[in-house]
């Protein structure tokens, strides 16, 4: 035991670890310095440790109070974010939308948005299956804050920035850039936004691009326009049905079937919510997961009675009594389309978003594309929710990043700054370089989907505007299509678990206050268990990390699988190439690192057959993966010392790279702080 002799302690090791727990968690201002002797198993050290001088003890409200973190604007603080920005757009467009997208980044941290993001936290949608009559329903309640932000994302065109496509090819990269910024504010409004905008890709091939008239082709159109519009009041949002207890990603033994009501004298109405007739096909089934229950649309799957597989469009409401033109709407009533709602998932997270069990009885539908072509018609909008499900995942992990940097300013632990103490930085390091290696690799594949969508796939050609330092990285013609095709469900997989391991790990570094949740407003912008909640759904819908394995595997072995290689080989051979040209201190260093896996990988794929690769799928992909955001840091490299910095740190993770002298750890830990905090944290760190 402790005793008190001649102003001294003698303490055995037990002791030693409780003084000094309870001596860094006191007020600073009761703190004194004093010498100390530490004794344990008979050596004797002397250390400055902080003693306590109470002149009252701690209560509820009285004693040391952690300052909470302040967020500030991600567009302008979040550097990986800012790289994307400035490599892919030309100096013109950086201009024009540079404003909107800083507004938005201070937007989405206002009260009022964080609010009703608390709200649509705190109260998820519930069903009212039953009236007090006993009669059926089905009514869907939703918070009031999710539907304000459904309507704050359609009115800052969330989804319409991309089909107004003011910007032609770099319309994506202004849409995807916007949405980065909303992800960790908007409750997984961007859910319905996703399938949204694959709904309206999908009907703009069957209206904008084929333009011959036709009923069907006049309903679509108008559905189109709702989609897109920035008009809270107007727009639809779509769900997808695909799922069944059967199978989710494998959709051959559907059990939900269409038949075609030709010449049919029901006397249910023909008209849909919006004025519209009621499609020809009647669905009968039962989907299992149907997220965005709350749509006014959807695009499903069903077996036609010659067993093919085929899309259809079906409104979700349609008019029971009353007219639209009536100067009294409350006097047209309307129901659900033949759709009777189970109930609603208990989830992990995504808690907001209605997702439900879906009965259809007679849903009435239109059939969208050619019979039996429905698998072919779902993968336009699969594509696009697929990178959707990349931004996501980045946008999350940016506002995770975010939050550990605020902690880290007004965080102390042993009278010093998180941030100034290297272990902690260095972690946080590693983290920003993952982060940054997944963002741009993210909006690479945008930038590719943006040029894809001007032109027919054999002319994709972009303008090459100046101010853009990767116009030579994104590629002209039929490469653009398959560059995409085979980089969407790696980009799809990778960032997904990429994002889920990284907020893990923002989660740890708040400690024990990372663990908490709350639905509060004042607490709801820095909450990281949201976040990693929500990222835990992004690995599994839209296919899981298998099988995206196994759809890169049938790209790369498939029928333009020597396509996909010719592309990829082209893309690679001439950027990698111009690095020995161009000797610059990164290109130099990691020259060899990448075109060794590039040559290793090629030699893998090529040699093995498909049954073979499936079996690695996983670090096929990983390794495509990584080759592709190397070369993507390595052009950014030249941009400043961390650009520099990051793509050094990915490109040994393959190896070790060649570099012109070794750094001090010194020098390390200094780029680590720059690396995580930028240069307008750079005080001189503490060594």
């Amino acid at each position: 035991m402790a005793h008190h002799a001649q102003h001294r302690w003698t303490l055995d090791a037990h002791e030693v670890g409780m003084l000094w727990e309870a001596a860094f968690h006191v007020n600073e201002s009761h703190v004194v310095m004093a010498k100390v002797r530490q004794q344990t198993s008979g050596v004797k050290t002397t250390r400055d440790l902080p003693v306590a001088r109470l002149t009252s003890p701690s209560s509820s409200t009285a004693g040391f109070f952690q300052n909470p973190p302040k967020l500030r604007n991600q567009f302008f603080e979040d550097a990986a974010l800012q790289r994307a920005f400035s490599l892919f757009l030309p100096n013109d467009v950086k201009s024009s939308i540079s404003n909107d997208l800083s507004t938005f980044g201070t937007t989405v941290l206002e009260q009022k948005v964080l609010v009703w993001t608390a709200d649509a936290e705190a109260h998820p949608p519930r069903l009212e299956a039953w009236d007090i009559w006993g009669q059926r329903q089905d009514r869907l309640v939703t918070s009031e804050g999710w539907r304000n932000l459904e309507a704050l994302g359609i009115s800052e065109g969330i989804v319409a920035i991309a089909y107004e496509n003011r910007y032609n090819e770099y319309s994506r990269l202004y849409q995807f850039l916007k949405y980065h910024i909303w992800t960790g504010s908007c409750a997984y409004v961007t859910c319905p936004s996703a399938m949204t905008d694959g709904a309206a890709k999908l009907l703009s091939r069957h209206t904008v691009v084929d333009t011959s008239l036709s009923p069907d082709k006049e309903v679509f159109r108008a559905a189109y326009d709702r989609l897109i519009s920035r008009d809270p009041s107007k727009a639809w949002t779509s769900g997808q049905w695909m799922t069944e207890r059967v199978g989710g990603s494998d959709v051959r033994n559907t059990e939900t079937l269409a038949t075609y009501a030709r010449g049919s004298k029901s006397k249910v109405t023909k008209t849909d919510a919006d004025g519209a007739p009621l499609g020809p096909w009647l669905i009968n089934g039962f989907k299992w997961f149907s997220s965005a229950t709350d749509a006014n649309m959807a695009i499903l799957l069903a077996k036609t009675p010659d067993g093919g597989i085929s899309a259809f469009y079906a409104p979700t409401q349609r008019i029971v009594s009353g007219k639209l033109e009536a100067e009294d709407s409350s006097l047209v009533t309307t129901k659900l389309n033949g759709i009777t709602i189970q109930r609603l998932k208990s989830k992990l997270g995504t808690r907001p978003l209605p997702t439900a069990e879906l009965s259809l009885t007679n849903t009435r539908a239109y059939m969208l594309g050619n019979p039996g072509q429905g698998v072919k018609e779902i993968s336009t909008i699969l594509n696009i929710t697929r990178i959707h499900n990349a931004v996501t995942a980045c946008g999350l992990w940016g506002r995770g990043l975010a939050i550990s940097r605020a902690f880290a300013r007004v965080r102390s632990v042993r009278g010093r700054a998180l941030m100034d103490l290297q272990p902690h930085v260095r972690t946080m390091a590693k983290e920003h370089v993952e982060y940054r290696a997944y963002t741009l690799m993210t909006f690479f594949v945008v930038a590719l989907l943006g040029v894809s969508e001007q032109a027919s796939p054999k002319s994709c050609q972009h303008s090459q505007k100046t101010g853009s330092s990767a116009a030579h990285l994104v590629p002209s013609g039929p490469a653009v299509v398959l560059l995409l095709r085979v980089l969407t469900p790696v980009l799809k997989a990778l960032t997904a678990k990429a994002a889920i391991a990284g907020l893990a790990e923002c989660m740890e570094s708040l400690g024990g206050v990372g663990y908490l949740d709350s639905s509060s407003p004042l607490d709801i912008g820095t909450i990281i268990a949201r976040l990693y909640r929500d990222a835990n759904v992004l690995s599994i819908w839209e296919g899981t990390t298998d099988v995206m394995a196994d759809d890169t595997i049938r790209v790369l072995k498939g029928k333009e699988g020597q396509d996909v290689m010719a592309a990829l080989g082209q893309w690679v051979d001439t950027i990698v190439d111009k690095w020995g040209i161009a000797k610059s201190f990164a290109s130099e260093a990691c020259c060899d690192n990448v075109s060794q896996l590039w040559r290793r990988w090629t030699t893998e794929v090529r040699g093995k057959d498909a049954e073979e690769l499936l079996v690695r799928g996983r670090t096929v992909m990983e390794d495509l993966g990584w080759l592709v955001s190397a070369i993507l840091l390595v052009e950014d490299a030249d941009a400043d010392d961390v650009s520099s910095a990051v793509a050094l740190r990915w490109v040994s993770k393959k190896g070790d790279v060649k570099r012109k002298g070794q750094l001090t750890w010194t020098e390390e830990v200094g780029l680590d702080r720059k690396i995580v905090f930028g240069e307008s944290d750079m005080a001189v760190a503490k060594l």
